[in-house]
């Protein structure tokens, strides 16, 4: 049975009643994609992909979304959502990524933040690779936890969502290490952006606590006059790797 760091119960609850929107320009991992995706269209899916922030980018970029979540909302509403946008929709699955059996492949397969939930990442992480057409794409992101400034932040004020997530998952170098030997070329694997910070939804904080958090994120212009993509402090691992033509 694979590990969960987050029972689906919980997702459920979170997404009840989670507003759907694209991520705006700007935001880092828009950016990201559209720096190494050809904007030319072709299929793409993704797993784990309620609310589809970043599938509706792919959406606006020409792609036919796809998707497989098991949060409810994932059919009629996300998919209804992504018809709004005049996008080229394709299937909406209430499904488990793990063992799903989709009818085909796709030129792009994509995570935003699900890895990190489970114990067994390599296998998820393999689950994406399969999924990928001869010469397309996979794109992986979560976010970075484990750098030494995000780690003792989160730990110290954001802990819940902090044991909510594997952070033995978020090692880029190691995803490269798992994808490589199914016949991909790594394009970009690495850190992500510059100095950012976050806490959980449900977290609960000490008054000295919420000063320090306000403090921090008063001072984020400052931190953002270091180098980006520094994996102390980055918010994000990403990864993008094409597969060969087979």
């Amino acid at each position: 049975m694979k590990e969960v760091f987050l029972p689906q119960a919980n997702w459920d609850q979170a997404c009840a009643r989670q507003p759907f929107q694209i991520a705006p320009k700007g935001d880092p991992i828009r950016t990201w994609l559209e720096d190494y995706i050809p904007a030319n269209g072709g299929s793409c899916l993704e797993l784990g992909c309620f609310p589809g922030r970043y599938l509706a980018v792919l959406g606006e970029m020409g792609y036919e979304v796809n998707g497989i979540d098991l949060t409810p909302r994932i059919t009629p509403d996300l998919r209804d959502w992504m018809k709004t946008l005049h996008f080229k929709v394709g299937e909406f699955v209430r499904g488990d990524a793990f063992t799903h059996s989709f009818s085909r492949r796709f030129d792009l397969v994509c995570s935003f933040g699900l890895i990190e939930h489970f114990g067994d990442w390599p296998t998820l992480l393999r689950r994406h690779a399969e999924l990928v057409a001869a010469n397309g794409w996979l794109l992986v992101s979560t976010p970075n936890f484990r750098g030494f400034v995000q780690r003792v932040l989160h730990v110290w004020l954001d802990r819940r969502n902090f044991e909510e997530h594997n952070v033995e998952a978020m090692v880029p170098s190691r995803w490269a290490e798992v994808i490589q030997p199914l016949g991909f070329d790594v394009v970009n694997c690495g850190f992500l952006g510059p100095f950012d910070f976050w806490v959980g939804a449900t977290h609960e904080q000490k008054p000295l606590h919420r000063l320090v958090f306000k403090t921090i994120r008063r001072s984020i212009p400052l931190w953002r006059l270091l180098p980006n993509s520094v994996a102390a402090y980055a918010p994000y691992c990403t990864m993008v790797a094409r597969r060969g033509g087979r």
